[in-house]
């Protein structure tokens, strides 16, 4: 499961030595982070459903911790990236995240780790994500400039798939091998190894913007209002939020569905979320041949229309070979989303004004992202009421008619992505 300002900065030319060491150390910090949070999205949830044997509601607790963040802070941080350097942030950033992590072991090895804990590091996790979410993509414009931003989103994206493979199964293996909290240390060690990749970038000066910082509230409301006047990407963002909140209230009682329901092994539960992993990764292959032979609006629409609506194999999941559909499900969606990332935020990318594109990502990871934890704990919900299965088939029906957004939009005859009039932009005068 979604970049930034080359403005004021010094100019590079596409190939430049400074450039391409720099996309390299970026990209192997994200394969690093990524693959935290692959190991932690699988290793945090199941730590409480197996060693602290915590209700379907409380699982949902830990994952909503996870990116509550997004909704408390996702505005503002927007204003703030804007306002500060995105090198530091990242690397501040990663080593918080390693800090709040290395606790759980501590806590476990004590035998005083409980859910309201798992709950209170998940919650520092986040609210450490998203600044350096933010940031990231805020920083890859000034690193690779904006003719270089599909190759580098498509090489980033790889990277975040080539985790997805590798890291679900290696949380399972460890989880099944040496208990859930050995998992969580994995992701420790990954954010710090993310922090000295980001800190041995060169440094070179990076655009600032100068939004007076008496005026916060101001700063946040510019960013909201143009994503919500934008007629690209209004929809967008309706669609990924959508497609964030249904499959987040399906996907966290997935795992418990497998766990408790079905009595599924850490291991298999690992290898059946990897698929998502490899579909992902395979779509990472092709996705810049799509981009350009179908335009990044066909692409857009298409990769969700097609692809979302295999998530509902998952609710047809059960013992044995029915448990391939659990695979097949996150196959198929996860290439569709490599599609649709790279085309949607290539597009935010060169078309945000350098002086807004933090705060507009900011507003689109706070709706998209910020929709996830409350998925999660409705889904949590129905499943105390309904049962599991319940809650995925009506997360999964959910994300199928996520797509409903960009059909009914203009992007449905849209081959390419327009660039936006310079009047359609948020200005000072205009608030």
């Amino acid at each position: 499961m979604q970049i930034s300002k080359f403005r004021r900065g010094a100019t590079r030319t596409a190939g430049s030595p400074g450039q391409s060491s720099g996309l390299r150390r970026l990209l192997f910090a994200q394969s690093l982070s990524q693959a935290g949070f692959v190991v932690l999205n699988l290793a945090m949830p199941l730590l409480a459903a197996t060693d602290l044997r915590a209700t379907p509601f409380q699982v949902s607790l830990v994952s909503a911790a996870q990116t509550v963040a997004f909704l408390l802070i996702g505005l503002p941080v927007g204003v703030w990236v804007d306002r500060m350097r995105k090198r530091p942030i990242m690397i501040v950033a990663d080593l918080t995240r390693a800090v709040a992590l290395a606790l759980v072991p501590v806590l476990w090895a004590l035998d005083a780790l409980t859910v309201a804990h798992l709950c209170a590091v998940a919650l520092v996790v986040g609210l450490a994500t998203v600044f350096f979410d933010v940031a990231d993509q805020s920083y890859l414009p000034h690193l690779v400039g904006p003719e270089g931003l599909v190759t580098a989103n498509a090489r980033l994206v790889t990277v975040d798939q080539t985790a997805s493979v590798a890291g679900p199964g290696i949380a399972g293996l460890i989880v099944q091998a040496v208990t859930a909290p050995l998992a969580v240390v994995v992701s420790a060690v990954s954010y710090l190894g993310s922090a000295l990749c980001v800190a041995r970038i060169e440094d070179r000066p990076e655009p600032v913007g100068r939004t007076p910082r008496d005026r916060l509230g101001r700063s946040i409301v510019q960013g909201i209002r143009y994503v919500l006047g934008h007629a690209v990407l209004r929809p967008l963002v309706a669609c990924s939020t959508t497609m964030t909140f249904c499959w987040s209230m399906g996907y966290g009682m997935l795992l418990v569905l497998l766990a408790q329901d079905l009595g599924v092994s850490a291991v298999t539960i690992g290898l059946l979320f990897t698929a998502g992993g490899a579909g992902g990764l395979s779509a990472t292959f092709v996705v810049r041949r799509i981009v350009e032979r179908l335009g990044d609006g066909r692409a857009v629409v298409l990769s969700v229309t097609l692809t979302a609506p295999c998530t509902l194999l998952a609710g047809l999941t059960g013992p044995g070979a029915r448990l391939a559909l659990v695979a097949c499900a996150q196959f198929a969606f996860a290439a569709g989303l490599v599609v649709y990332n790279v085309a949607q935020v290539s597009y935010r990318q060169r078309s945000v004004p350098a002086d807004l594109l933090g705060r507009v990502n900011a507003t689109v990871r706070f709706f998209a992202w910020g929709a996830r934890p409350l998925g999660v704990l409705l889904g949590g919900g129905v499943a105390e009421l309904y049962g599991t299965r319940s809650a995925v088939w009506a997360g999964a029906a959910g994300t199928a008619l996520a797509s409903l957004w960009l059909l009914c939009s203009p992007l449905r005859g849209m081959r390419v992505l327009p660039q936006p009039s310079p009047e359609s932009s948020v200005t000072k005068e205009a608030l």
